[in-house]
């Protein structure tokens, strides 16, 4: 049985950090159209301080907002904040906010543009992207298709998509997919020719932004194509397969995963348990438990696990609960038995190592981190001081070199420190990027 949205929704304001954070991603992670998880999200600002609310405040990027949200966002940024570096609690609250602004439906956003920018606690390097969202809601679906095709042609010949403004081209992406039944027929004869992937080509790159476009669009007919192109071995691809079937959700993406997920290659089942996690139908739960019981790899039903809890279902409880008492402790293991006492403490069921392992969670960030350090060791061969020690030292667009993989599947060599939302996080907190700093908008464009 899966536990009502209304009882949900009333767990982001509970007592206990991990249950808010539990119940909030219900919402946050899949295509959420619910306009009342926002208000609910400032409820949980406005009773805490700022530094424990951060974590909400970039959980809320992708949750629609209204006219009263966006004012509460200006009547924040009215204050001048008084920072003097990055790292400061005043400065990532302001982070926060300006990226929230940033990323809102430019169609409530566009009349108060100037009145935006203009805010005293509004930080300048968002403005260039809330200004660009606003701009190419003017431009028509032909003008969009254009600048797509001239930005692949021009960013062709670099190697990496961290060389690339991936950001400006996601942009125009998201233009594209106001576009509707215009866009759509284009999009679905795109995704159904044969590309030569061992040619670097416009062609080659702008198939990617095409699966892109797909979720955008919300688009059903595309599930096949995308079930598809998620079996290539490439990050990128794998990556906007995973948020367009996310996006496009429903039973039909279910029964696809499933029926391809037992033989499949592992990234497809990894990147599979995430899209099953976003799916919250009474059929993706159960095939969560069915393939969680019968998937071998200790990785791959580690995930299917926190894909079960996820929806709140009282059948995912057991087998999770018998999983972590047959496994050796380990960071994944600790992350998943978060998971299951928050679960279990919203639904209000009991088992025999409830309160010792909620007690034993309170007290796990010094272990998750020890067994963080004894089974990673290093990040994909470079060592966690050195990346956070280079991300603090440079740039942006020099930091991200070191996490990208190339475009083109199979013709050019990916670089191995790459961050993907699975990866355990490059903060050293044992948990995984998705879990952790994925929606940090100081580190998501790590993963872009």
């Amino acid at each position: 049985m899966r536990l009502p949205e209304e009882k949900i929704k009333q767990a982001i304001l509970h007592s206990e950090l991990p249950v808010r954070i539990q119940a909030l991603q219900y919402f946050s992670r899949p295509f959420c159209e619910d306009t009342t998880i926002m208000p609910l999200v400032i409820q949980v600002v406005e009773k805490y301080c700022r530094e424990s609310s951060l974590r909400f405040i970039n959980e809320a990027l992708s949750l629609p907002q209204t006219e009263s949200t966006i004012q509460w966002c200006l009547e924040e940024l009215q204050q001048e904040f008084a920072y003097q570096d990055d790292n400061q609690a005043d400065y990532q609250y302001a982070s926060a906010l300006s990226n929230l602004l940033a990323q809102a439906d430019p169609l409530l956003i566009q009349t108060r543009k100037s009145e935006i920018l203009g805010l005293p606690g509004f930080l300048p390097e968002f403005g260039s992207a809330l200004s660009e969202r606003v701009h190419l809601l003017t431009e028509s679906p032909e003008a969009l298709w254009n600048k797509l095709r001239d930005f692949c042609e021009q960013e062709n010949e670099k190697q990496y998509l961290s060389e690339m403004d991936l950001p400006h081209a996601n942009r125009i992406v998201e233009a594209l997919g106001r576009g509707g039944d215009i866009v759509a027929g284009q999009v679905l004869m795109m995704l159904n020719e044969d590309i030569d992937y061992s040619e670097n080509s416009p062609r080659a790159l702008i198939q990617g932004f095409v699966l892109r476009l797909a979720g955008e669009l919300r688009l059903t007919a595309a599930v096949p194509s995308l079930i598809e192109a998620l079996k290539e071995d490439d990050d990128w691809f794998n990556e906007e397969c995973q948020t367009a079937l996310i996006r496009i959700g429903g039973d039909d993406v279910a029964n696809a995963l499933a029926t391809e997920f037992s033989t499949a290659e592992w990234h497809f089942r990894l990147h599979g348990s995430s899209i099953l996690e976003q799916l919250h139908t009474d059929l993706a739960i159960r095939k969560c438990i069915d393939l969680f019981e019968e998937e071998t790899d200790e990785t791959i039903v580690t995930h299917l696990g926190q894909a079960a809890l996820s929806h709140f279902s009282t059948e995912a409880i057991e087998p999770v609960r018998q999983f972590i008492c047959a496994s050796e402790i380990d960071p994944e293991i600790l992350d998943l038995r978060e998971s299951l006492v928050s679960v279990c403490t919203v639904l209000e069921i009991k088992f025999p190592e409830f309160e010792e392992w909620k007690k034993d969670n309170e007290e796990a960030e010094a272990l998750r981190k020890k067994l963080y350090q004894e089974k990673y060791g290093s990040f994909f061969g470079v060592s966690d001081d050195s990346i956070l020690d280079l991300i603090a030292d440079t740039g942006a667009s020099d930091a991200d070199a070191l996490t990208q993989p190339a475009y083109v599947p199979d013709t050019i060599i990916r670089q191995n420190a790459r961050i993907g939302r699975n990866d355990p996080c490059t903060c050293g907190s044992g948990k995984k990027y998705k879990k952790c700093c994925l929606k940090n908008p100081n580190e998501s464009s790590r993963l872009n």
